[in-house]
C-alpha cells in the first residue's frame, strides 16, 4: 500500500523510516526538505516514480526473484514493502534525485562555502584601470601642445662710457715772437741762439702740421742766417722768430666703464595652457 504524502513527509524525520524508503538524506538535509513543501512534494512524486517501476533494465536492477523480495517495516501504523529493486538501484534511480538534490545543497548543509561575488572587485580596477588611461592620454597631449619660449629674467644693461684725454703722440710747437737774439749781437752768437730754440722744440719728435709747419720757417731762417754770416758781423735789427715752446698733443676720447650686462634668459615651457612657465 502507498503512503500518503503526510505520512510520507512525517517518515523523512525518522532515520530508520528514511532509510527503509531508499531516501539517502543526511538528518539535516531531510529535516530541511520536510520543511519545505514543495521540495517535499518532489521528493515524494520521484519515491512513487521509482516504486512504481515495473521491472528494472538488465544489468541494472537485481534479478527477479530479488524483485519478489519484501520487506515489511512499521511506519506510523501502517505496513508498507520496499522492493529490493528500490533499496539497490543506481544512483540515477535510488540516490537523490535530480529535482530536490541541488535545493538540498542550496538549502545548506552547515559549513558549506559560499561562492563571493567580484562585482566590486572589478568594479574598482574598471575606474583605477580609466583613470590610467585618462592620465596617459593628457600627458601626452601637454607634451604634444606644449609651447616653448625664452623668458627674459633680467634685461640687457648697455655698456657706458666716459671722457678722458690723453696725449696723440704728436706735438704742438709755439713762437713767442720774443727773439732770442739781441741787437749788435755777435752774428754768429745770434745763429747759436736760434739753432737752441730749433734742437729743444722741433728736432727728434714728430710734430703736428701746424709745428712742422713752423720749425720749417725757423729751420730755413737758421740755415739763411748762416749763408750770410761774415767776420765781424753783428745782429743790427730783430726779426719776427722768437722763443719755441713744444708741449705734446691731447686728444680727447670716449672709454667704456666696463659696466655691459648681457640679458639673463633661459627656456621656458607652458604646458595646456596653464601648467609650467605661461604667460
Amino acid at each position: 500500500m502507498a503512503l500518503s504524502f503526510e505520512e510520507f513527509r512525517s517518515s523523512l524525520l525518522d532515520a530508520d523510516s528514511r532509510q527503509g524508503l531508499g531516501i539517502q538524506l543526511t538528518d539535516a538535509e531531510a529535516q530541511q526538505v520536510a520543511a519545505d513543501q514543495q521540495a517535499t512534494q518532489s521528493w515524494y512524486e520521484y519515491w512513487l516514480a521509482v516504486t512504481a517501476q515495473p521491472a528494472p533494465p538488465t544489468g541494472v536492477f537485481p534479478a527477479p526473484d530479488a524483485l519478489a523480495t519484501a520487506e515489511t517495516m512499521p511506519l506510523g501504523g501502517h505496513d508498507f514493502a520496499q522492493t529490493a529493486a528500490f533499496a539497490s538501484a543506481p544512483p540515477a534511480y535510488g540516490g537523490t534525485p535530480p529535482g530536490p538534490a541541488p535545493y538540498a545543497a542550496a538549502a545548506g548543509a552547515p559549513g558549506a562555502p559560499q561562492k563571493k561575488s567580484r562585482v566590486g572587485l572589478w568594479v574598482t580596477l574598471s575606474i583605477v584601470g580609466a583613470l590610467l588611461l585618462i592620465a596617459v592620454i593628457v600627458v601626452i597631449v601637454a607634451f604634444t601642445t606644449a609651447r616653448h619660449w625664452t623668458k627674459v629674467d633680467s634685461p640687457e644693461k648697455p655698456e657706458t662710457f666716459h671722457s678722458e684725454e690723453y696725449e696723440t703722440g704728436l706735438y704742438l710747437v709755439t713762437d713767442d715772437g720774443v727773439s732770442p737774439c739781441v741787437v749788435d749781437q755777435d752774428w754768429g752768437d745770434c745763429i747759436d741762439a736760434m739753432e737752441a730754440q730749433y734742437a729743444g722744440a722741433c728736432a727728434g719728435v714728430e710734430l703736428v702740421p701746424a709745428a712742422a709747419t713752423l720749425c720749417g720757417q725757423h729751420r730755413a731762417e737758421i740755415d739763411r742766417m748762416r749763408a750770410e754770416d761774415s767776420e765781424g758781423s753783428v745782429v743790427a735789427s730783430l726779426g719776427d722768430f722768437g722763443h719755441l715752446t713744444r708741449t705734446p698733443e691731447t686728444a680727447t676720447r670716449q672709454v667704456s666703464n666696463n659696466d655691459y650686462e648681457a640679458a639673463v634668459m633661459h627656456e621656458a615651457v607652458c604646458y595646456l595652457g596653464f601648467l609650467g612657465e605661461c604667460e
